[in-house]
């Protein structure tokens, strides 16, 4: 059977199939969900674990997810085991939950609940256990019950009464129609928020070119001739570097790569130009062997460094250097700029300014952008404002957690 109907009508639904999808784009993800959704079920419950990867469960009807729901109630543990006894009859509703995801939920005949649980006597779990009625599960070793090792119990809770007649149900985790959940996530549709975002990100950036034109310096950076050193050099060298727009988005989606590990997560990422444009990044299982991050960091290019703080991936970018300057704008300006422009981001004050610092023939100063839970979009946003500004990426800082991105940037910016 598919699903459980409590004496209220309630329709509590055991999918079809359950799954961790990993994609990178939305068009890839209402693919994958339609050929599986033909296969297992027209009705779906979708959530957004990460950046790119949906836990996704389907069914042949509608209703409320059975383990899911008695998860949430239970205050959703990292592992646990429900199980309760359905009244004048020889069955009882278990679910199981192991590393924070459903791994067994439905009705099962009493005898044969130990089997279903024989397998973890061999992992290594922390389960909260909570059972109503004569069920085959004890605390301690029992004559006809199964029980296990204290190591692999959190706790152990027999409850007063039953949970299941009066479970209440989640709207997050009601199956509908695919179509109608894809719709609600904004999935295989037209994405009118990221073309309003892009369409103002041009304007700005159109704006602020006109802007820094009205306000750059009369004269011209002067041609180096054959034999004789430029004075602006330095300058031109400087900013003959990747554009840290580029370099922004290169991150973002590295990010995004990151989170494709099987069985790992992404944890901070430190980007450094003194490490010759490279990035370090710390990443922490999410239960996995080693085996796979090794494999996944060979098949992508990357370095893995074992440190006493845990693995770390290193790499380089590959950001192309941009055009050399021609013109020296006024750093008053560019400090201007980027404060008007970072405003329609991120709100607040998330910018500091140092000291300007004499280098003869220009003047630069470091600014620094913090930030809080930002979404990968708004961050690529954020760098798509620095496009046209005479800046060099300095560092990058950040944390990355729940899909969103919290930290800093940090620029140096030159000017006269």
């Amino acid at each position: 059977m598919s699903y459980i109907t409590r004496e209220d009508g309630v329709r509590f639904i055991i999918p079809s199939y359950r799954d961790v999808l990993v994609v990178k784009k939305t068009s890839l993800l209402k693919r994958e969900i339609l050929l599986l959704s033909s296969n297992y079920g027209e009705y779906i419950a979708l959530q957004k674990k990460s950046a790119t990867q949906y836990e996704i469960a389907f069914s042949p009807d509608p209703g409320a997810l059975l383990g899911e729901t008695v998860w949430q109630y239970f205050k959703r543990p990292r592992d646990l085991i429900y199980c309760e006894v359905i009244p004048n009859t020889s069955e009882a509703i278990l679910v199981i939950v192991k590393s924070g995801s459903v791994y067994l939920d439905g009705s099962f005949p009493i005898d044969s609940i130990p089997e279903e649980l024989v397998i973890f006597q061999t992992q290594q779990n922390q389960f909260d256990i909570y059972i109503y009625g004569d069920v085959p599960i004890s605390q301690t070793p029992t004559e006809g019950k199964f029980s296990f090792d204290a190591s692999s119990v959190k706790s152990f809770t027999i409850l007063d009464k039953p949970v299941f007649p009066t479970l209440p149900t989640v709207k997050a985790f009601q199956l509908q129609l695919v179509d109608v959940v894809l719709k609600a996530q904004g999935i295989g549709v037209l994405p009118l928020k990221q073309i309003t975002l892009a369409v103002l990100i041009l304007g700005l950036a159109w704006l602020g070119w006109e802007y820094m034109s009205s306000h750059k310096k009369e004269i011209a950076l002067p041609q180096a001739f054959v034999g004789v050193v430029n004075p602006d050099q330095v300058y031109i060298n400087k900013l003959t570097s990747p554009n840290p727009a580029d370099q922004i988005q290169e991150i973002v989606n590295d990010i995004a790569l990151f989170f494709t590990i099987p069985g790992w997560n992404p944890y901070s990422f430190v980007y450094a130009a003194e490490k010759k444009g490279g990035f370090n990044v710390l990443v922490r299982s999410l239960g996995a062997r080693t085996n796979l991050l090794y494999d996944w960091a060979t098949k992508n290019q990357i370095t893995v460094d074992l440190r006493p703080d845990g693995f770390y991936l290193m790499g380089k970018f590959t950001s192309g250097n941009r055009p050399p300057p021609s013109t020296i704008y006024k750093l008053d300006s560019v400090i201007a700029n980027i404060i008007d422009r970072i405003s329609y981001i991120i709100p607040g004050n998330p910018i500091s300014i140092s000291s300007y610092i004499n280098q003869g023939r220009y003047l630069e100063t470091q600014v620094s952008i913090t930030f809080e839970n930002l979404s990968p979009t708004i961050l690529n946003a954020v760098g798509q404002q620095l496009k046209l500004l005479p800046l060099i990426l300095s560092k990058v800082d950040v944390n990355v957690a729940n899909g969103s991105i919290t930290g800093s940037i940090v620029l140096t910016a030159l000017g006269n």
